[in-house]
């Protein structure tokens, strides 16, 4: 079949992608994993063959109909190809969440190649545990898994080295966050201080804490109150943010931060003990309590 028409259609994408990154959603394409795959007009009757595909040959997918991929031809019309014989290349997502760093690597260590927000459009190609492969920019890139939706999620599996969409919800973001702030318990104090093993203030541990996992925070606990979407207390889970106005009477101005870490509890950098965990039912933490944020 002639592929021209999808070529321009993911050409002018990945144009979206090297301007920035847009809301103009890519297509799922599939390829052809052998010769003379019949594409049938309807799945009832499979001797009413449209057309036929080579190996390596590339389709729109439009959805599924029982053992079938619905395609879109290049005359415009749809046909009904087995699943079996398409192999799929790309999909499309968007991005849940604000900020999110776009990675040269699976892994929070790796450079930082941009930042996607809410809504935005990504073109998805593979997975690594629980990273995706993203085209980004005219070129490979990752992203967390926990910060994308699938369009066609219930629908489509990448094969091989492609994606398979159960594992989207994946709640072990939390889990990791706290075990990864809980290294640096006893890391002392410091005023200005971002270095998780030398010194943090307690938006210094929140913001490096939370950057390690590609949520980008402001530096200061009053502008990081900002930066998710507040809940009420009874809500908490691990991962969120809480702020409390210690400056004396509680008027409900943010002066410090932490992470709810479950069973209400908290770490955070205290100004006399550094990084430690305390217990939302303290007097003092009930007292100066001012609320709380999602960022995962």
């Amino acid at each position: 079949m002639k592929w021209h028409k999808l070529v321009s259609c993911i050409f002018v994408a990945g144009l979206f992608f090297f301007l920035s990154v847009t809301n103009s959603y890519a297509k799922t394409i599939g390829m052809s994993i052998e010769n003379n795959v019949d594409v049938w007009e309807e799945t009832t009757n499979t001797e009413k063959i449209i057309t036929t595909l080579n190996k390596e040959d590339k389709v729109e997918i439009l959805g599924i109909e029982k053992d079938c991929y619905i395609v879109k031809l290049d005359d415009g019309n749809k046909g009904y190809i087995l699943k079996d014989l398409l192999n799929i290349l790309s999909t499309d997502g968007i991005s849940t969440g604000d900020r999110v760093n776009i990675r040269q690597a699976p892994n929070t260590s790796s450079e930082i190649l941009g930042q996607v927000n809410k809504g935005d459009s990504l073109i998805i190609i593979g997975k690594s545990g629980e990273w995706y492969n993203i085209e980004y920019n005219n070129q490979e890139a990752w992203i967390h898994s926990n910060y994308v939706n699938l369009i066609e999620g219930d629908i489509f599996q990448l094969y091989d080295n492609k994606i398979s969409s159960n594992n989207l919800e994946d709640n072990n973001l939390e889990e990791e966050i706290v075990k990864y702030a809980k290294q640096f318990i006893g890391t002392p104090y410091r005023y200005g201080g971002t270095d998780l093993y030398s010194g943090v203030d307690c938006s210094g541990f929140t913001q490096t804490v939370m950057g390690n996992f590609g949520i980008n925070l402001n530096r200061v606990s009053r502008y990081q109150a900002e930066d998710g979407i507040e809940i009420s207390k009874n809500e908490l889970k691990k991962g969120d943010l809480i702020f409390f106005d210690t400056s004396g009477s509680n008027n409900g101005q943010i002066s410090h931060v932490g992470i709810y870490i479950g069973n209400n509890q908290f770490i955070h950098a205290e100004s006399s003990r550094g990084v430690c965990i305390d217990s939302l039912n303290q007097d003092y933490y009930i007292n100066t309590y001012v609320k709380a944020i999602r960022v995962i």
